[in-house]
Protein backbone atom coordinates (compact mmCIF):
# COMPACT_ATOMS: atom_id res chain seq x y z
CA UNK A 1 0.00 0.00 0.00
CA UNK A 2 1.24 3.51 -0.77
CA UNK A 3 2.76 5.28 2.19
CA UNK A 4 0.17 7.44 3.95
CA UNK A 5 1.27 10.83 5.20
CA UNK A 6 0.20 12.01 8.65
CA UNK A 7 -2.47 14.70 8.68
CA UNK A 8 -2.04 15.51 12.34
CA UNK A 9 -3.15 14.12 15.63
CA UNK A 10 -6.27 16.29 16.09
CA UNK A 11 -8.19 19.41 15.25
CA UNK A 12 -8.97 22.91 16.61
CA UNK A 13 -11.98 25.07 15.80
CA UNK A 14 -10.56 28.21 14.22
CA UNK A 15 -12.22 31.44 13.22
CA UNK A 16 -10.99 31.90 9.66
CA UNK A 17 -13.36 31.01 6.83
CA UNK A 18 -11.17 28.53 4.99
CA UNK A 19 -8.33 26.05 5.30
CA UNK A 20 -5.27 26.98 3.27
CA UNK A 21 -3.42 24.49 1.10
CA UNK A 22 -0.22 25.86 2.64
CA UNK A 23 -1.15 24.27 5.96
CA UNK A 24 0.92 21.13 6.46
CA UNK A 25 -1.57 19.55 8.85
CA UNK A 26 -5.00 20.04 10.31
CA UNK A 27 -5.26 22.26 13.41
CA UNK A 28 -4.84 20.81 16.91
CA UNK A 29 -8.18 20.19 18.65
CA UNK A 30 -7.18 20.55 22.28
CA UNK A 31 -9.13 23.79 22.80
CA UNK A 32 -12.33 22.57 21.15
CA UNK A 33 -14.79 20.74 23.35
CA UNK A 34 -17.26 18.11 22.18
CA UNK A 35 -20.26 20.44 22.25
CA UNK A 36 -18.53 23.00 20.06
CA UNK A 37 -17.44 20.39 17.55
CA UNK A 38 -21.01 19.19 17.12
CA UNK A 39 -22.64 22.64 17.08
CA UNK A 40 -22.67 23.01 13.26
CA UNK A 41 -24.92 19.97 12.94
CA UNK A 42 -27.42 21.40 15.42
CA UNK A 43 -27.44 24.75 13.65
CA UNK A 44 -27.96 23.14 10.26
CA UNK A 45 -30.87 21.05 11.48
CA UNK A 46 -32.61 24.18 12.70
CA UNK A 47 -31.80 26.23 9.61
CA UNK A 48 -34.85 27.36 7.65
CA UNK A 49 -34.92 26.51 3.94
CA UNK A 50 -36.51 29.86 3.03
CA UNK A 51 -33.20 31.48 2.08
CA UNK A 52 -32.41 28.87 -0.56
CA UNK A 53 -35.97 28.87 -1.84
CA UNK A 54 -36.03 32.64 -2.09
CA UNK A 55 -32.72 32.71 -3.91
CA UNK A 56 -33.94 30.19 -6.46
CA UNK A 57 -37.29 31.84 -7.14
CA UNK A 58 -36.95 32.70 -10.80
CA UNK A 59 -39.65 35.38 -10.80
CA UNK A 60 -37.85 37.39 -8.11
CA UNK A 61 -34.38 37.34 -9.63
CA UNK A 62 -32.42 40.53 -8.95
CA UNK A 63 -29.25 40.63 -11.08
CA UNK A 64 -27.67 43.13 -8.68
CA UNK A 65 -28.35 41.27 -5.44
CA UNK A 66 -24.78 39.92 -5.25
CA UNK A 67 -21.69 41.52 -6.74
CA UNK A 68 -18.61 40.09 -8.40
CA UNK A 69 -15.50 40.84 -6.40
CA UNK A 70 -17.47 40.95 -3.15
CA UNK A 71 -19.73 37.90 -2.91
CA UNK A 72 -18.00 35.81 -5.58
CA UNK A 73 -15.07 35.93 -7.97
CA UNK A 74 -15.10 35.36 -11.73
CA UNK A 75 -12.84 32.69 -13.19
CA UNK A 76 -10.96 33.85 -16.28
CA UNK A 77 -10.85 31.88 -18.44
CA UNK A 78 -13.96 29.91 -17.59
CA UNK A 79 -13.33 26.20 -17.06
CA UNK A 80 -15.14 23.30 -18.78
CA UNK A 81 -17.88 21.43 -16.93
CA UNK A 82 -19.03 17.82 -16.99
CA UNK A 83 -22.73 18.54 -17.59
CA UNK A 84 -24.90 19.00 -20.67
CA UNK A 85 -25.52 22.36 -22.37
CA UNK A 86 -28.88 22.82 -20.62
CA UNK A 87 -27.54 22.15 -17.11
CA UNK A 88 -25.53 24.09 -14.56
CA UNK A 89 -22.75 22.42 -12.59
CA UNK A 90 -22.07 23.26 -8.93
CA UNK A 91 -18.80 21.87 -7.53
CA UNK A 92 -18.04 21.85 -3.81
CA UNK A 93 -14.27 21.71 -3.27
CA UNK A 94 -13.34 20.47 0.20
CA UNK A 95 -10.91 18.62 2.45
CA UNK A 96 -12.18 16.18 5.08
CA UNK A 97 -9.64 17.51 7.59
CA UNK A 98 -10.84 21.12 7.29
CA UNK A 99 -13.07 22.28 10.17
CA UNK A 100 -14.67 24.91 7.92
CA UNK A 101 -15.61 22.24 5.39
CA UNK A 102 -17.14 20.28 8.25
CA UNK A 103 -19.30 23.21 9.35
CA UNK A 104 -20.40 23.93 5.77
CA UNK A 105 -21.33 20.32 4.98
CA UNK A 106 -24.76 20.29 6.69
CA UNK A 107 -25.76 23.33 4.66
CA UNK A 108 -24.56 21.65 1.47
CA UNK A 109 -26.54 18.52 2.31
CA UNK A 110 -29.68 20.53 3.01
CA UNK A 111 -29.29 22.50 -0.22
CA UNK A 112 -28.76 19.32 -2.24
CA UNK A 113 -31.91 17.74 -0.82
CA UNK A 114 -34.31 20.69 -0.77
CA UNK A 115 -32.78 23.86 -2.19
CA UNK A 116 -31.01 22.81 -5.39
CA UNK A 117 -32.61 24.38 -8.47
CA UNK A 118 -33.83 22.20 -11.32
CA UNK A 119 -31.32 21.29 -14.05
CA UNK A 120 -28.45 21.70 -11.60
CA UNK A 121 -25.81 19.00 -11.07
CA UNK A 122 -24.05 18.97 -7.68
CA UNK A 123 -20.52 17.51 -7.57
CA UNK A 124 -18.30 17.05 -4.54
CA UNK A 125 -14.60 17.29 -5.34
CA UNK A 126 -11.90 16.69 -2.72
CA UNK A 127 -8.91 18.98 -3.06
CA UNK A 128 -5.54 17.24 -3.31
CA UNK A 129 -3.26 20.27 -3.21
CA UNK A 130 -0.67 18.87 -0.82
CA UNK A 131 0.34 15.40 0.40
CA UNK A 132 -1.85 15.59 3.52
CA UNK A 133 -4.94 16.53 1.55
CA UNK A 134 -4.20 13.82 -1.02
CA UNK A 135 -4.69 11.14 1.63
CA UNK A 136 -8.27 12.18 2.29
CA UNK A 137 -8.96 12.84 -1.40
CA UNK A 138 -7.92 9.24 -2.11
CA UNK A 139 -10.16 8.14 0.77
CA UNK A 140 -13.13 9.89 -0.89
CA UNK A 141 -12.50 8.24 -4.25
CA UNK A 142 -11.90 4.84 -2.65
CA UNK A 143 -15.30 5.13 -0.95
CA UNK A 144 -16.82 6.07 -4.30
CA UNK A 145 -15.19 3.08 -6.00
CA UNK A 146 -16.55 0.80 -3.27
CA UNK A 147 -20.07 2.14 -3.75
CA UNK A 148 -20.36 3.37 -0.15
CA UNK A 149 -19.64 7.09 -0.58
CA UNK A 150 -23.17 8.25 0.16
CA UNK A 151 -23.20 6.15 3.33
CA UNK A 152 -19.80 7.16 4.69
CA UNK A 153 -19.28 10.76 3.49
CA UNK A 154 -20.84 12.45 6.51
CA UNK A 155 -19.46 9.78 8.83
CA UNK A 156 -15.91 10.52 7.68
CA UNK A 157 -16.33 14.18 8.64
CA UNK A 158 -17.75 13.22 12.04
CA UNK A 159 -15.08 10.57 12.63
CA UNK A 160 -12.38 13.19 12.15
CA UNK A 161 -13.92 16.22 13.84
CA UNK A 162 -16.10 14.67 16.55
CA UNK A 163 -14.35 11.40 17.36
CA UNK A 164 -10.89 12.95 16.77
CA UNK A 165 -9.79 10.07 14.58
CA UNK A 166 -7.57 11.54 11.82
CA UNK A 167 -8.07 8.58 9.44
CA UNK A 168 -4.53 9.00 8.19
CA UNK A 169 -3.09 5.48 8.44
CA UNK A 170 -3.95 2.19 6.82
CA UNK A 171 -4.98 0.68 10.14
CA UNK A 172 -7.33 3.55 11.01
CA UNK A 173 -8.96 3.61 7.60
CA UNK A 174 -9.33 -0.16 7.36
CA UNK A 175 -10.96 -0.20 10.79
CA UNK A 176 -13.33 2.63 9.86
CA UNK A 177 -14.43 1.00 6.63
CA UNK A 178 -14.68 -2.33 8.40
CA UNK A 179 -17.31 -0.77 10.65
CA UNK A 180 -19.22 0.02 7.43
CA UNK A 181 -19.06 -3.54 6.12
CA UNK A 182 -16.01 -3.22 3.85
CA UNK A 183 -13.28 -5.84 4.18
CA UNK A 184 -9.61 -4.93 4.40
CA UNK A 185 -8.97 -6.65 1.06
CA UNK A 186 -11.73 -4.73 -0.72
CA UNK A 187 -10.64 -1.42 0.77
CA UNK A 188 -7.00 -1.86 -0.24
CA UNK A 189 -7.99 -2.97 -3.73
CA UNK A 190 -10.05 0.19 -4.18
CA UNK A 191 -7.38 2.39 -2.55
CA UNK A 192 -4.75 1.20 -5.02
CA UNK A 193 -7.02 1.01 -8.06
CA UNK A 194 -6.41 2.71 -11.39
CA UNK A 195 -9.82 4.41 -11.17
CA UNK A 196 -8.98 6.06 -7.85
CA UNK A 197 -5.57 7.15 -9.14
CA UNK A 198 -7.18 8.64 -12.25
CA UNK A 199 -9.81 10.52 -10.25
CA UNK A 200 -7.17 11.84 -7.88
CA UNK A 201 -5.11 13.25 -10.75
CA UNK A 202 -8.20 14.74 -12.36
CA UNK A 203 -9.25 16.40 -9.11
CA UNK A 204 -5.80 17.92 -8.66
CA UNK A 205 -5.83 19.26 -12.21
CA UNK A 206 -9.35 20.71 -12.00
CA UNK A 207 -8.85 22.38 -8.62
CA UNK A 208 -5.61 23.97 -9.79
CA UNK A 209 -7.37 25.29 -12.88
CA UNK A 210 -9.95 26.81 -10.56
CA UNK A 211 -6.97 28.55 -8.90
CA UNK A 212 -8.26 27.53 -5.48
CA UNK A 213 -5.74 27.67 -2.63
CA UNK A 214 -8.14 27.21 0.27
CA UNK A 215 -11.29 25.26 1.09
CA UNK A 216 -14.23 25.08 1.28
CA UNK A 217 -15.02 26.71 -2.05
CA UNK A 218 -18.00 26.35 -4.36
CA UNK A 219 -17.58 26.72 -8.11
CA UNK A 220 -20.61 27.43 -10.28
CA UNK A 221 -20.49 26.27 -13.90
CA UNK A 222 -16.73 26.69 -14.12
CA UNK A 223 -17.16 30.47 -14.04
CA UNK A 224 -17.74 31.67 -10.49
CA UNK A 225 -16.17 30.87 -7.11
CA UNK A 226 -17.73 31.62 -3.73
CA UNK A 227 -17.47 30.48 -0.13
CA UNK A 228 -18.39 31.48 3.40
CA UNK A 229 -15.72 34.17 3.46
CA UNK A 230 -17.18 35.86 0.37
CA UNK A 231 -20.87 35.13 0.86
CA UNK A 232 -20.94 36.24 4.49
CA UNK A 233 -21.24 32.92 6.31
CA UNK A 234 -22.38 29.36 5.75
CA UNK A 235 -26.06 30.32 5.69
CA UNK A 236 -25.45 32.69 2.78
CA UNK A 237 -23.23 30.46 0.62
CA UNK A 238 -26.06 28.70 -1.15
CA UNK A 239 -28.05 31.91 -1.57
CA UNK A 240 -25.12 33.14 -3.65
CA UNK A 241 -24.90 29.75 -5.38
CA UNK A 242 -28.59 29.84 -6.35
CA UNK A 243 -28.16 33.41 -7.58
CA UNK A 244 -25.25 32.33 -9.80
CA UNK A 245 -27.14 29.26 -11.01
CA UNK A 246 -30.05 31.45 -12.07
CA UNK A 247 -27.62 33.90 -13.66
CA UNK A 248 -26.19 31.06 -15.72
CA UNK A 249 -29.59 29.66 -16.64
CA UNK A 250 -30.55 32.98 -18.14
CA UNK A 251 -27.48 32.75 -20.39
CA UNK A 252 -28.31 29.24 -21.69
Amino acid sequence: MRQLTAIGAAFLLVFAAACSADESSAPEPAAADEAASQAPIVVAQAEDAQAGEAASAEGDFDPNRFQAGKHYTILTPAQPTSVGPDEVEVVEVFWYGCPHCYTLEPFAERWEKSGKPASTEFVRMPAALNPNWQTHARLFYAAEALGVLEEVHGDIFREIHVNRNPLNTEALMVAFFGDHGVSREDFLEAWNSFAVETNLKRSDSVVRRYRITGVPAVVVNGKYVTGADKAGGNEAVFEVVNFLVEKEKRRL
